[in-house]
Parts: C-alpha cells; sequence; structure tokens
C-alpha cells in the first residue's frame, strides 16, 4: 500500500457516528428539551457547512515505527505500544482533521461566552473525528475474513508514548499536506485532529492489562472498551 490521501464529507461521517446525538439531547418531558434540540439543529447544521474532512495513511515498516516511537526518548520506561508493535503484522503513520474553518467556529463560540454552541459544535467534532478516524482504520485494514486480527490505533500523549513524540510522527509523516501542523508544544492545529499510528496485530496483543505506569494516570481507559469491540469483531480506533 503506497501514500494515502483521502477526503470525504461531513455528513457521512455523521452517518456513521450513529445515535451520537441522542446522547447531546435533554431527557424526555424536560422543559429545556425543546431549546436543547433547535441548539443541537443549529450546531449539526454549522458542522455541515464548515467541516472539510481529509486525512492521510503512510505505510512503514515496523523497524522504522519503532525508531519514531523512541522520539526524543521521553517515554515511559514500559509502554502498552511496545508489545503491541513485537506482534504487528502492519503499521502506519496516519493522521485526520475537521480541517480550520469549523474548529474555529468553536473556538469563537467560547471566546464569546457562549458556551451551549461551543459545547455542543465542540461534540459534534469530537464524534465525527472518531469517525474519520475510523475510515482511515479501515483503508489501512480492510476486513478479510481473517479471524483474529484488528487495527488499533495509538496516539502521541497516550499509553506511555510522551506527546513530544508529535515531532517524529511529523517529520515522517508530514501531514501538512493536508493542513496539520503542531506548535512548539507538539499540540496539533486544527484543534479537531487525530495523529498517530495504526497497528494490524492479533487482537490479543491489543488486549493488554491496564496495568502499566501510564494507566494510573489515564481518566478514561477507553482502550479496553475497544479491545472488547474488537473482540466482537468490529474493526475500531
Amino acid at each position: 500500500m503506497t501514500r494515502d490521501v483521502f477526503f470525504t464529507t461531513p455528513n457521512e461521517l455523521l452517518l456513521g457516528a450513529g445515535n451520537m446525538f441522542q446522547g447531546l439531547e435533554a431527557r424526555k418531558g424536560s422543559p429545556a428539551a425543546q431549546r436543547v434540540h433547535t441548539l443541537i439543529d443549529r450546531s449539526r447544521d454549522l458542522y455541515l457547512k464548515t467541516a472539510d474532512p481529509r486525512g492521510v495513511i503512510q505505510p512503514i515498516s515496523v523497524s522504522e515505527f519503532e525508531e519514531i516511537l523512541e522520539g526524543d526518548g521521553g517515554n515511559d520506561e514500559d509502554t502498552p505500544l511496545e508489545h503491541v508493535i513485537e506482534e504487528a503484522d502492519a503499521v502506519a503513520l496516519f493522521a485526520i482533521t475537521l480541517g480550520e474553518t469549523l474548529c474555529q467556529h468553536i473556538c469563537d463560540f467560547f471566546e464569546a461566552d457562549n458556551s451551549a454552541d461551543g459545547y455542543v459544535l465542540d461534540q459534534i467534532a469530537s464524534y465525527a473525528a472518531d469517525e474519520l478516524a475510523q475510515i482511515a482504520a479501515k483503508r489501512f485494514h480492510r476486513p478479510d475474513g481473517e479471524s483474529g486480527r484488528g487495527v488499533l490505533h495509538y496516539s502521541p500523549g497516550y499509553c506511555g508514548w510522551n506527546v513530544s513524540g508529535q515531532r517524529a510522527l511529523f517529520a515522517a509523516l508530514s501531514p501538512g499536506e493536508i493542513g496539520i501542523s503542531i506548535n512548539d508544544s507538539c499540540l496539533m492545529h486544527p484543534v479537531k485532529s487525530v495523529s498517530g499510528v495504526l497497528v494490524v496485530a492479533p487482537i490479543s496483543a491489543h488486549d493488554f492489562s491496564p496495568a502499566f505506569p501510564c494507566c494510573v494516570s489515564c481518566t478514561t481507559q477507553a482502550c479496553q472498551d475497544r479491545i472488547e469491540t474488537q473482540k466482537a469483531g468490529r474493526i475500531v480506533v
């Protein structure tokens, strides 16, 4: 597989995200229900008008990624990703973004002290970014009937991979092609962007116990939900 730059539509991401809007709605019978519903509709329309979803995938060898993972040497002494990589069948660097215009609207809402519009638009954008990362995973590793294999993504700043790893990742991937950059603190711009590595490996390799040093400070341990989804037979990131 060669370098893959891809685009999709904002609406496709919302369709793929399923029932996300239900989680944003006020409870049935709430006096705020209609106002919240109107707010969600307004934010969805703005998302559809301004999002510009795109991504890039760059397959590399496991040995090449091991050098990138080393980065500036700031990783935890023992990380889950090191163990997963040992069993990897294939890896690829990737980055996705929803574009600058949408992200600027989110920032503008909060700066104008309009937290309601800012929050809902931010949530919709987060759901869409997750779905775009799913698309990247599926483009790299399509279901082929081979049992026991899955693809998860791992990003700098998580799972013991120091956020400074963005520097080596960006140097190798060059996601400026799709409009993503990092600042001196290794934070991405636009903010609704995701970068990292896609790892195709036996599901058992991804199924690690959250007992690593990095797991202590993790507030979500969302990896455990993703692993369970893989066991159920779906490719997730």
